[in-house]
């Protein structure tokens, strides 16, 4: 997947009529920061569940696969809001990504730079 294209394609899903019909800009950074956490809080849950399953505690309905699918799911609907919030603000998420793991790399000594 080529990150520039995904976010091309996001934010024209995001704003199209045929799809979310919701301007980026019509949300302020902290509304996009709440959907993004939202999604993260709830693959938080799941990722409660899946620790009960490890410790072996019982109480969820759904099989440890059917929580890792859930966990994916949920992992990637943050991914698309916290694109979605970086465009919001002129932030090229890919490039961000990539310049702070160079700069963390860096300074713990890694010899294996991430390529573009």
């Amino acid at each position: 997947m080529d990150m520039d294209d995904f976010s091309a394609a996001n934010r024209r899903r995001c704003e199209a009529p045929d799809g979310f019909n919701h301007a980026l800009n019509s949300w302020s950074l902290s509304d996009w920061m709440t959907a993004t956490l939202g999604e993260l809080g709830e693959a938080a849950n799941v990722a409660k569940k899946l620790n009960r399953v490890r410790d072996g505690i019982p109480g969820n309905r759904e099989t440890p696969q059917e929580l890792r699918a859930q966990l994916a799911d949920e992992l990637a609907d943050a991914f698309i809001y916290l694109d979605l919030l970086a465009q919001s603000q002129g932030i090229n998420l890919a490039d961000a990504v990539l310049r702070k793991f160079t700069r963390t790399s860096e300074k713990i000594g890694y010899l294996r730079p991430l390529r573009a």
